[in-house]
């Protein structure tokens, strides 16, 4: 069986140009990434998405294939071959369309379709220094409003080892599967300018060099007009590094800024930055929120993903931390998740397993998650929440696995347990109005076939949502086809 896949990897060939990103939309190239990532095949930071190609295509170039565990050649070569389409100079177009017997109200890693019916059109390319992806989407009543779409559109530009891009691309802080509480694809992507480092390589500093490979980006984007500060904007950075192979480090800072009627000067900026948001360091304090000089509404976290140093793989441990608010320079008013992640190799078909618990409801008091006094719309867009998939003041429990055939037919099943809006009063939750226990089940299987891509899905839950008044079914049923054009 090697020697055939090598054989096909030769004939896939080299990969010399590798930009700009991997997105958020296939759990299963996850899988496979991280899996490599566990054993020392990829060494790049693998956290932060979008991620550039660049990084993870330089890694599996320099892999020597007799050094990589026999039963990961496969993942290796769908990463190849995934890469070898995506970083092409050739310039694609695709149709897909999707559609369910109701949009997504709950959305993870890997999810595509929101509204209860989507068709897109989109065409992407590349050049030595230019990338671009325009996608326009018409969606079927949409929970929004808003029919046409361009979400995930963007232009960027290489210059030297950064990417630099203005668009509307989904982006997950974080290492949980199934959803991060600082920075997840719950909401639609919020439109903005964006900066990432491209390469993670190490620093040449003898001071520095301890670091390992490390990442930064940062974006700055402007939040929709209907909410109680029009056009506020959503600033975001991480920075990601490994100072060991097993260990991979997260930082993350989020904020709310500036829109109609709050201050937009350099100075408040600077405030925001250096955390001068307390009301005791306000020159005109708290009492009248809306009018004084207050910089803004932010979160901060860290999260690490840290892969059991033992000489058999065993799995790995990742975990997620956020603040709410900041007391002496650290997040405090926490948010917390904890998840297990294994992978392992059944007759060519690799496997991925996790369990990930977390919980959004703040150690302070309860209706103070994703909420703040000036931006009293919260820490949402388009009435989607931009943390959790489950909102505030909420108690998960999920069990995921994947599994990737080497026939290119793809499965996934998670079971979750949920205790969501806990206390359920007074508050401006997205899914729920009063307190809502439930138990979930969700199947997903993905099929290629030599003119397109076939995606079937079911979610059940034992307990429906009222979501903007309407209850929603118990049942999800969805079904997608992407086709090249």
């Amino acid at each position: 069986m090697k020697k055939t896949l090598i054989a096909l990897l030769i004939l896939s060939g080299s990969i010399v140009k590798a930009e700009p990103w991997l997105d958020t939309s296939d759990v299963w190239l996850r899988a496979d990434i991280e899996a490599l990532s566990a054993h020392g095949v990829i060494n790049t930071p693998i956290t932060t998405w979008p991620l550039p190609w660049a990084r993870i295509v330089k890694d599996i170039d320099n892999a020597e294939l007799d050094q990589v565990p026999e039963p990961l050649v496969p993942a290796l070569m769908r990463v190849k071959r995934k890469a070898r389409i995506e970083t092409s100079t050739d310039t694609r177009s695709e149709l897909s369309l999707k559609a369910g017997n109701e949009g997504k109200v709950l959305r993870h890693f890997g999810d595509n379709r929101r509204e209860k019916a989507e068709i897109s059109s989109r065409n992407t390319g590349m050049s030595k220094s230019f990338a671009w992806n325009i996608e326009a989407t018409k969606a079927y009543d949409p929970f929004d409003g808003e029919e046409e779409r361009l979400d995930k559109s963007y232009l960027a530009a290489i210059w030297g080892n950064w990417i630099l891009s203005a668009g509307a691309q989904e982006r997950w802080y974080g290492p949980g599967w199934d959803s991060s509480l600082i920075l997840s694809n719950n909401a639609r992507p919020v439109p903005a300018l964006s900066v990432q480092r491209n390469y993670a390589e190490p620093f040449e500093s003898n001071w520095l060099s301890w670091i390992g490979p490390w990442s930064v980006s940062a974006f700055a984007g402007q939040l929709e007009s209907d909410r109680f500060i029009p056009h506020a904007k959503l600033l975001g950075m991480s920075i990601t590094f490994k100072p060991f192979e097993s260990l991979e480090i997260g930082l993350r800072r989020t904020a709310q800024w500036g829109g109609e009627g709050r201050p937009e000067s350099l100075s408040s900026l600077v405030d925001l930055a250096i955390g001068r948001t307390n009301c005791d360091q306000i020159e005109d304090g708290c009492d009248d929120r809306l009018n004084s000089n207050e910089a803004g509404n932010q979160l901060a976290g860290v999260d690490f993903y840290w892969r059991v140093p033992t000489k058999k793989y065993v799995g790995s441990i990742y975990g997620q931390l956020v603040g709410e608010d900041e007391a002496g320079y650290a997040p405090s008013r926490k948010l917390y998740q904890l998840g297990y992640k294994n992978n392992f190799v059944i007759s060519d078909t690799l496997v991925t397993t996790y369990i990930e618990y977390a919980d959004t409801e703040n150690e302070y008091a309860q209706n103070v998650t994703y909420e703040h006094g000036i931006y009293r719309t919260g820490y949402r867009s388009e009435g989607r929440s931009i943390g959790s998939t489950y909102d505030a003041d909420t108690e998960s429990l999920a069990l995921g696995l994947l599994a990737s055939t080497i026939s290119g037919t793809r499965y996934k099943i998670s079971v979750s347990k949920v205790n969501m809006n806990k206390g359920g009063v007074g508050d401006k939750h997205t899914i729920a109005t009063h307190e809502l226990n439930f138990n979930r089940l969700s199947l997903k299987y993905q099929k290629p076939f030599k003119h397109g891509l076939l995606s079937a899905s079911i979610d059940y839950q034992d307990k429906a949502f009222e979501v903007s008044g309407d209850e929603t079914d118990k049942y999800n049923v969805g079904l997608s086809w992407t086709m090249e054009l």
